[in-house]
């Protein structure tokens, strides 16, 4: 508490006070050294009146206009930096009285008030103070050329990408303080704190813009909090240990709080409270923006990619496992609320995610295929249509790289990805029920891989899906056949954030496909 009395109040009063002595004192000595001479030799009589009392009754003038401006100045001030704080964070406020630029210039005003009243007060018919006069009046006119400059620079400090950069800014030099390995553990905590409030101020105004819609203010900020997360993980294997220890305070944070203390103890082993801070806080603006800022929400599923990209390229597991786990989240969340569109958007992002771990860290492909098909197939017992087709076409595209790049597991993502049908009764010739036509769609995504493969002469890899399939009704192989033939449209014939008809399928392709069909028109011998 002294130390923030100190800062806030005793040295800015004493700041001011030393510039308004210093003022004083300075040019009141120089005019009692010259003694009125420039009055009668310099060239300063030209511009000046010799009249001491038409002089007083200027200044006079001049000890109202000072205080003038910076009443006005102040009243700007207090009118938009409060409409500023009402509309993103009250930490706006802090930031702004933070600024040197506000401090100096509110000096200026003050020093030059002050000192309009003291030249006032030593002007005497019989000491002219020449020096005192010129300062004064070269001060007022600096603080009345500075008003529109000045309320410019108020106006964009308070724009929000402004001084939300200026936090990140801040925030990335506080992390490069802590490379130092000289650090207190009381100097790393106390730097500790100020990121936490950097990132926290940036989340408080994600989340307000998101409640008053404000889409470019939300996305800026979820782009924020991804740079400062790209730019921690650069520096982090530099930084101290007591800087990954999650305090007994910091445990009862409200990103912590709800957390068992097996969790927290993870969290701390693991060196991932900053990750997960993050990442709870894309959470929220992620689950408060998915109705009615879509375009919000997929910007968060874009940086967890972004994130889980730097990762993969730092081969840190830990960081890919909790981005694996808020995909997951995030997909859980879609699901328990039906929500087949976020799924939808959900996955596209997910499978980026995987293909960019196909270069950098194959073996964690298979833990990502599998969780496409865990919750495909959880999403088609609670109903929520498409999913299961989408994921299917996901898997589809994740296995054909990995026969590109040559993995080690992809025999086992083919296995998986067989396995994500389950095979329904036979049609009694009606209607197909929803079950029947996602499973259908599923048999189209496998299909499209049974074609890849003959393409690329790996008759025996599409033999393993044409024996998968096999016992299908060839009533249900004929429909995928058709649905297959009349899609010839690459673009969905909708707005999407994919774009792609998952039915669609390419000229050459096609033509594997009809040497795949040939199979179910000969004996079972033959093929």
């Amino acid at each position: 508490m002294n130390r923030k009395i100190l800062n806030s109040w005793a040295i800015p009063l004493l700041v001011q006070i030393i510039l308004c002595m210093a003022f004083s004192l300075i040019t009141f000595v120089i005019d009692k050294h010259l003694d009125g001479q420039w009055i009668n030799e310099h060239i300063f009589r030209k511009f000046f009146s010799n009249d001491a009392g038409t002089i007083a009754n200027v200044l006079g003038g001049l000890t109202q206009v000072a205080p003038a401006i910076l009443g006005i100045t102040i009243t700007v001030i207090a009118i938009v930096v409060e409409m500023a704080s009402n509309k993103y964070s009250p930490k706006v406020m802090d930031l702004f009285v933070n600024d040197k630029l506000n401090f100096w210039v509110m000096a200026l005003f003050v020093v030059c008030s002050v000192n309009s009243i003291w030249v006032a007060h030593i002007l005497t018919s019989s000491f002219f103070p020449i020096v005192s006069i010129i300062l004064n009046a070269f001060l007022v006119s600096i603080s009345l050329l500075i008003v529109i400059p000045y309320f410019n620079h108020i106006f964009t400090f308070l724009h929000p990408h402004n001084f939300i950069a200026y936090v990140e800014d801040g925030a990335i030099k506080n992390l490069e303080k802590l490379k130092n390995p000289s650090m207190t553990n009381e100097e790393v905590h106390r730097i500790k704190n100020s990121i936490v409030e950097s990132i926290e101020f940036v989340g408080d105004i994600a989340i307000n813009s998101v409640i008053q819609g404000d889409r470019a203010v939300s996305q800026y900020c979820s782009n924020i909090l991804t740079d400062l997360f790209i730019a921690y993980l650069d520096i982090k294997k530099d930084l101290p240990e007591s800087f990954f220890v999650l305090t007994d305070v910091e445990r009862e944070d409200a990103d912590f709080i709800d957390f068992s203390e097996f969790v927290q103890d993870i969290i701390t082993t693991r060196k991932i409270w900053l990750e997960r801070k993050i990442f709870r806080l894309m959470e929220i603006i992620f689950t408060i923006s998915r109705e009615n800022l879509k375009t919000v929400a997929s910007g968060v599923l874009l940086n967890s990619t972004k994130i889980g990209e730097k990762a993969s390229k730092l081969q840190n597991k830990e960081v890919i496992f909790t981005v694996i786990q808020y995909f997951n989240t995030f997909l859980r969340f879609a699901i328990n609320s039906s929500d087949p569109r976020t799924a939808f958007n959900i996955l596209e992002h997910y499978r980026n995610f995987g293909e960019i771990l196909m270069f950098n860290m194959p073996e964690e492909v298979e833990r990502v295929t599998f969780y496409f098909k865990y919750y495909a197939l959880e999403a088609q017992k609670r109903h929520v249509l498409f999913i299961l087709e989408t994921a299917a076409h996901d898997i589809c595209k994740l296995n054909e790289l990995a026969f590109e790049l040559n993995i080690s597991c992809q025999d086992r993502l083919l296995d998986m990805f067989l396995k994500l049908d389950q095979s329904p009764e036979e049609s009694s010739g009606g209607p197909l029920t929803q079950q029947e036509l996602s499973l259908i769609g599923v048999r189209i995504a496998q299909v499209k891989l049974a074609a890849f493969y003959i393409m690329k002469e790996r008759c025996d890899l599409a033999r393993k899906i044409f024996d998968d399939m096999k016992d299908e009704p060839l009533n249900r192989i004929r429909i995928i056949q058709d649905l297959i033939e009349m899609n010839t449209d690459e673009e969905y014939w909708e707005i999407t954030g994919r774009g792609i008809n998952f039915f669609f399928v390419s000229e050459n392709r096609k033509v594997a496909l009809t040497e795949f069909f040939s199979w179910y028109d000969k004996p079972a011998a033959e093929v």
